[in-house]
Parts: structure tokens; C-alpha cells; sequence
């Protein structure tokens, strides 16, 4: 009988813990733009512009990346591509990474200037 109340007790535990809350995390961070401090800085930087600016976050072959670009409609620019340690991996579309639009995974904008 005490086996019993002890493998109810076990069950009542396992089947009523609080599931832990899944948080998006990226670069070891959860705010890569106020936590990552070049991007920070790139942030306050595009701010400032007249035109709408984003950034995105995504997959690129396996590593977090950041794409930096303009998102206002008649301006033709190219998407800028950073690892999480603000180093300039290409420019997304043109012959540095030509296959970019394809390889990119899970792409997701993680701010705005709202212009």
C-alpha cells in the first residue's frame, strides 16, 4: 500500500511540474540589441537615417547571423551580413554571398526604425 501512495505521489509530481518557459535566444543572449554591443551601436547608428532601416536575424550555415539593410521601398541596397562578434561576413545577394536568399535560415526581423 505505501508503494502505491509513493508511485502517486511520483506520478502527481511528474505530471504537474511547471514546464520551463522556452526563451529565444541568440548569440548567448536574449536581446542581441541592447546585450550585444556592436550591434547596439549599429542600432543607434541606423536610427538616425531618413530612410527605414532593420535588422534580421537568422541561420547561415549553422551560425547565428545579423543582416543589417534598408527596407524602404524605391532604394536599392544590399543587406549587410555580420556574425555575432560584428564581423562583416558579406553582402547578402552579391558575389560575396551569391546564395544567401537560399541559405539563410530562419529569418526573422529583430528591430525597426519604423520610418
Amino acid at each position: 500500500m505505501k508503494t502505491l501512495y509513493a508511485f502517486c505521489l511520483l506520478c502527481l509530481v511528474a505530471f504537474t511540474s511547471c514546464e520551463e518557459e522556452q526563451v529565444n535566444r541568440t548569440c548567448l543572449v536574449e536581446n542581441p540589441v541592447q546585450n550585444i554591443g556592436w550591434l547596439r551601436t549599429r542600432v543607434l547608428d541606423l536610427q538616425k537615417s531618413e530612410y527605414c532601416q532593420f535588422v534580421k536575424t537568422g541561420t547561415l550555415r549553422g551560425n547565428t547571423v545579423f543582416v543589417l539593410g534598408n527596407c524602404a521601398p524605391g532604394i536599392n541596397s544590399i543587406d549587410s551580413v555580420y556574425d555575432c562578434d560584428g564581423n562583416l561576413l558579406c553582402y547578402g545577394g552579391d558575389e560575396t554571398c551569391p546564395n544567401f536568399f537560399e541559405e539563410v535560415k530562419n529569418l526573422k526581423t529583430i528591430w525597426t526604425n519604423g520610418k
